[in-house]
């Protein structure tokens, strides 16, 4: 789970930092972070969000090869998937569309992490156009130690991370390569992902094994302004990342029984309306194709339609299934506007059965007021402001008032402004608009 995350020169932030740990030290589970419109909140979901995706870059190096060496044949149908739906990208867009604009100073992000009880801290710093400073800190053996500390100048790699001097060589030839356009765990992560040389996967060391996998496992859902929302979900092999529609194994069929069960009893409890759910399944050689339908009761009757024909709600809901999956499970979850589209009440009821059911992380953005008297702790509550000099600040509401009284309505206090982060009110003269721009009403 993440302890912190401290960004500079990243999107609005200028220099910030989000300290998850409660008042014992420890990581908290639910984070729900408030906050008024264009305050920020996206953009601190897309600090997750871009973590993710320079784990990556090296399999967009190799997909982009293999187009420009004429070769796309090598690349199966699901790469060429992949590759679109997730719209990998190198580390000079990346940098390119979170780096504050107009901002000289380098950005860095860096994520204080706590795996098996011992806590770590990843650090990666760019200038316009590339890495320029990436460091990793865990536990090596006994202690805590500097698994690596990259910059231009000097490339150290503590050997102690890989089981064979080898492996060490191997890794340090590879980064003095592609470091700098590629970070060090991107490289590793590929290499590691590598199904025709599984040496260096076995090469490392149980802790940093967990490194990767933590990261690998994270999961995260993310709004870009008007733009269509974007995920990454590190999804165990059991729970699919297309509930709606996809393909997979003849031999994987077992899970898409096991996947129909499950939405049929989350379905059921979430909408009176839906009898059931299923899959119209359509077999071709080795593999299924399989699309969800729903029989749902319509005009007193009960009819069977593709779930794409649902609600935007009700296709949220699906969209959003995999992610809370994956925190009850044990994994971290980014959610941005968790809310959007879904019933207030019913958002109430998933969070709080999210938070009696969760082993991982979940942190998430919302407007919905309604969570602050839902039961969940006061401690779960953030809300992110702006400072006079233009900087932001993220705080638990408890920083305002440690002593809160176990009577006290949250949601009143934050209304009236207590824990600041709401808009201020405002009288807008729509006729006045239409004015300006030379129309009048009817």
């Amino acid at each position: 789970m993440f302890e912190y995350i401290r960004l500079k020169n990243f999107k609005s932030f200028g220099d910030i930092e989000f300290n998850l740990l409660d008042k014992k030290g420890n990581p908290k589970r639910l984070i729900l972070l408030y906050g008024e419109n264009g305050i920020g909140k996206s953009n601190l979901a897309s600090a997750f969000f871009m973590l993710s995706e320079t784990l990556r870059t090296m399999d967009v190096r190799d997909i982009m090869q293999s187009i420009l060496s004429e070769e796309p044949d090598s690349l199966s149908n699901e790469e060429f998937a992949r590759f679109f739906k997730m719209r990998y990208k190198d580390i000079e867009t990346l940098i390119r569309e979170n780096k504050m604009v107009a901002s000289e100073d380098s950005m860095s992000m860096e994520f204080g992490f706590r795996i098996h009880e011992k806590s770590g801290r990843y650090l990666l710093e760019t200038n316009d156009s590339q890495i320029i400073h990436e460091r990793l800190e865990y536990i090596l053996t006994k202690n805590k130690g500097v698994y690596f500390d990259i910059t231009p100048e000097q490339i150290t790699i503590s050997p102690k991370i890989f089981l064979e001097k080898s492996a060490y060589q191997e890794i340090k030839l590879a980064c003095s390569k592609y470091w700098g356009k590629h970070s060090l765990l991107s490289i590793l992560m590929h290499e590691s992902e590598d199904k025709a040389d599984e040496y260096i996967k076995e090469q490392l060391t149980d802790n940093f094994d967990y490194i990767m996998e933590f990261l690998s496992r994270i999961s995260c859902k993310v709004k870009f302004g008007s733009r269509q929302e974007r995920g990454i979900i590190g999804l165990p092999h059991e729970i699919f990342g297309d509930f709606d529609e996809g393909t997979i194994s003849k031999e994987d069929e077992i899970l898409l029984d096991r996947s129909e069960a499950m939405l049929n009893i989350f379905f059921k409890s979430t909408n009176r309306d839906i009898k059931k759910v299923f899959y119209k399944r359509t077999a071709k050689e080795n593999t299924i194709h399989y699309q969800l339908m729903q029989t749902k009761l319509i005009a007193g009757h009960e009819r069977s339609i593709e779930f794409s024909m649902e609600s935007t709600g009700t296709q949220s809901l699906l969209q959003l299934l995999p992610f809370m999956l994956v925190v009850v499970k044990g994994s971290v979850a980014i959610i941005d506007e968790f809310d959007t589209g879904v019933h207030d009440l019913l958002v109430q009821s998933l969070v709080n059965s999210l938070y009696e059911n969760l082993s991982g992380q979940l942190i998430m953005t919302t407007h919905n007021t309604l969570l602050m008297e839902s039961g969940l702790p006061k401690e779960c509550i953030y809300v992110i402001n702006e400072l006079e000099d233009g900087d932001k600040e993220i705080q638990c509401i408890t920083y305002y008032d440690n002593k809160i009284h176990v009577n006290t309505n949250i949601r009143d206090q934050y209304m009236s402004g207590k824990y600041q982060g709401i808009p201020e009110p405002i009288a807008i003269n729509f006729v006045s608009l239409l004015s300006t721009l030379g129309l009048k009403t009817n």
